[in-house]
């Protein structure tokens, strides 16, 4: 028996060794790496993402739906704003740094800090001094506006530092970095919510502003730079010419996929804001892990290198099986996750079905969005172009339909936004 076993091993081994492009596929060692951290980075994000789930669960349940709603509204402002905030400079350490030496590394990463030591504060002061009577007309309270605002900081700040680990290819530390931050923050939520019976959104809030400090300052340790070094206006320029290309299509898509939770937010109840982010907001955001988020953490910096036409074309032989693996994904998770949030939520299989073919829809246009804008600066600008040419309509429709269809409404149109945008993206890089 054994040695049928080892003559189908050394056959097999044979045959797979005649195959050259097997052979050199195995033998490359960026191949190699790349399996592993894909590997290692999805086994911890599983983990991190399975205690931010404890973390949300316990938040739903603990606090009221509309409670729960707002902050999910929060969270959206500061998703939202974190890319204008930073002036989105993360997207060219993505780029830039993997293939840059120790000498240009620390003037990359130099010229990202000391522009965003800038950027920060100022965007930060024009936020706060934005006028009451527009916050009341768009049904945000001062408080949670400043809460929101604060939010900005410290995500754009741990958003920056974990950038400088990507484009080192340092995944070995944003994983335990961002396991240890999220611990902390299951047991600040604990410890307030049960031990000293503080039960409010502000726990939540300020609990996941303390996770993303705890990252920050882990992340600037591994960084590899221990003091800012002189900065060459050439850098400057390489820098930020491709991050004001990618500023338009993240900022954009970022309105445009947050915007539908804002306008259920203006014409919806308070416990119909907290159902629908119960259903939409949350959902996404845990079930992207599985795809592009995991996928991407790992694989921009080998981007650089790659044959992005046909880069192109395999994504899109795969594009039905990834809308059909997500929904069936999403789907499942969103009838546990409304179970597990407790009797205040209801479960309802049209909103099952139609928020799973958004997310789907959602997952490929965001694969698309990371391939074309990493090839360049001019990519970027058609991916901003191509935001920029459906947002009217897709900003009309949301309107339109959560105004007199309430939460079904709003559902229906982030399918169709989010259909538009592929379909636009598509028809901008018509090449690709």
């Amino acid at each position: 028996m054994n040695s049928k076993i080892s003559k189908v091993y050394i056959l097999f081994r044979e045959k797979t060794l005649e195959n050259t492009k097997l052979r050199n596929l195995i033998n490359n060692s960026d191949y190699r790496d790349f399996l592993t951290s894909i590997n290692r980075v999805f086994f911890f994000k599983v983990i991190v993402y399975l205690i931010t789930t404890i973390i949300i669960v316990l938040t739903a349940r603990t606090l009221t739906p509309s409670q729960f709603g707002r902050t999910g509204v929060i969270s959206n402002i500061a998703y939202l704003l974190f890319v204008p905030m930073i002036l989105a400079v993360h997207s060219a350490m993505y780029k830039f740094l993997p293939e840059s030496d120790n000498k240009e590394r620390n003037e990359l990463i130099s010229i990202s800090a000391l522009g965003s030591l800038i950027s920060i504060p100022i965007f930060s002061i024009v936020l706060l001094f934005i006028n009451r009577l527009i916050l009341k007309q768009l049904n945000i309270p001062v408080n949670e506006w400043k809460m929101a605002i604060l939010l900005t900081v410290f995500l754009s700040l741990s958003t920056i530092s974990e950038s400088y680990l990507r484009g080192q290819k340092k995944f070995n530390s944003i994983c335990y970095f961002k396991l240890f931050s999220s611990v902390i923050n299951l047991m600040l939520i604990i410890i307030c919510f049960f031990v000293l019976n503080i039960k409010s959104l502000e726990i939540y809030v300020y609990s996941l502003i303390i996770s993303h400090l705890v990252f920050t300052l882990l992340a600037l340790t591994k960084t590899g730079v221990t003091k800012m070094c002189k900065v060459s206006w050439a850098g400057v320029k390489k820098v930020y010419t491709y991050s004001f290309s990618n500023i338009l299509s993240m900022f954009l898509g970022g309105v445009t996929l947050s915007s539908d939770l804002f306008f259920v937010n203006y014409f919806c109840s308070p416990s119909t804001v907290g159902l629908y982010n119960a259903y939409q907001g949350f959902v996404k955001n845990i079930f992207s892990v599985l795809f592009y988020e995991v996928f991407l953490v790992v694989f921009l910096p080998f981007l650089a290198k790659a044959n992005y036409l046909r880069l192109g074309k395999n994504i899109k032989r795969y594009i039905p099986v990834i809308i059909a693996v997500v929904m069936v994904g999403s789907g499942l998770l969103t009838m546990i996750f409304i179970f597990l949030f407790g009797q205040n939520y209801k479960l309802n299989l049209i909103y099952i079905l139609l928020s799973s073919l958004g997310i789907a829809l959602y997952t490929i246009y965001q694969i698309y969005v990371y391939v074309y804008n990493i090839e360049g600066s001019k990519r970027a600008m058609f991916t901003g172009l191509s935001t920029l040419a459906v947002l009217p309509l897709a900003l009309g429709i949301q309107y339109y339909l959560t105004r007199f269809y309430s939460m079904k409404g709003a559902l229906i149109s982030v399918v169709l936004t989010n259909f538009l945008l592929i379909l636009s993206l598509k028809i901008m890089n018509r090449d690709r």
